[in-house]
């Protein structure tokens, strides 16, 4: 059972650097002015984050966690990997003001980090899953094919939500047509 004290503290903290971060570069907060707005001591947020750009990515992975629960499963026709991708834009777009601003800091990276790391495990998990059914996936290392795909897809990310007035739709559309072919072979209907 986890303390009540600690949970309220990581609530604080997970409330206090989202409403700093839609205004400012985490790299641009500092622990005493999220500690302060947490209405926490300096001590106390370092038992829980090393820096505000953590307590931010450790925030927005929460909340990507939660938004992929209410979701619920993917439909046959939308692979494991689209239908996560998706989840995530909404999530960006929930968001817009935070991630564009977490998006153009070039010092600190965490956010673009830890979401290519997301991207990361579930494509390794969909091509995993996919070396089970046919048609297979060609014989590529998953941990090499499931980093590319992630990087290109989180690049992609970063310049839809940096340009601001691109729909989701052709973010899709273009997703499709520069992924390998192979990757969406599962899929019933496009």
């Amino acid at each position: 059972m986890t303390d009540a004290r600690i949970v309220r503290t990581r609530a604080a903290l997970h409330d206090s650097i989202l409403a700093l971060a839609t205004h400012k570069p985490s790299g641009e907060i500092s622990v005493s002015e999220l500690a302060a707005h947490a209405q926490i001591n300096r001590v106390t947020f370092y038992k829980h984050f090393a820096s505000p750009g953590e307590a931010l990515a450790t925030a927005l992975s929460i909340e990507l966690d939660e938004a992929r629960k209410r979701d619920g499963h993917h439909p046959p026709h939308i692979d494991a990997y689209t239908w996560y991708v998706h989840a995530l834009v909404n999530q960006i777009e929930a968001r817009r003001q935070l991630y564009t601003i977490a998006f153009r800091e070039r010092v600190e990276g965490t956010v673009p980090l830890m979401l290519t790391r997301n991207l990361n495990d579930v494509a390794a998990a969909y091509l995993t899953k996919r070396r089970k059914k046919k048609p297979t996936v060609p014989d590529v290392d998953i941990d090499v094919a499931a980093a590319f795909i992630a990087a290109g897809t989180m690049s992609a990310i970063w310049v839809w939500t940096l340009e601001g007035d691109v729909h989701q739709e052709r973010l899709f559309e273009n997703l499709h047509h520069v992924l390998p072919e192979w990757f969406h072979a599962e899929r019933k209907t496009d």
